[in-house]
């Protein structure tokens, strides 16, 4: 190891040390746009049934109505 590399390992500390090999192994990517969220979001529904389409809007459903029955409970 390089005498500037080490001189730097050893001012950080562990916590530092452990951030820095990460970011060497898993260098930062660019954030995602929205239209890569966008095409993300349509591959993953494309490829869902439609009886998994079909139990995802049951569950939605089933929250919205528990939702509205806890604010009810809550006014009274």
């Amino acid at each position: 190891m390089g005498k500037m590399k080490e001189e730097f390992m050893n001012s950080m500390s562990d916590a530092e040390y452990q951030d820095w090999l990460r970011a060497q192994e898993h260098p930062p990517t660019q954030p995602a746009t929205q239209e890569d969220k966008e095409s993300e979001h349509n591959a993953w529904w494309n490829s869902l049934t439609k009886e998994q389409k079909q139990q995802l809007y049951n569950d939605q459903e089933e929250a919205f109505k528990l939702t509205i029955e806890e604010m009810n409970y809550e006014r009274e």
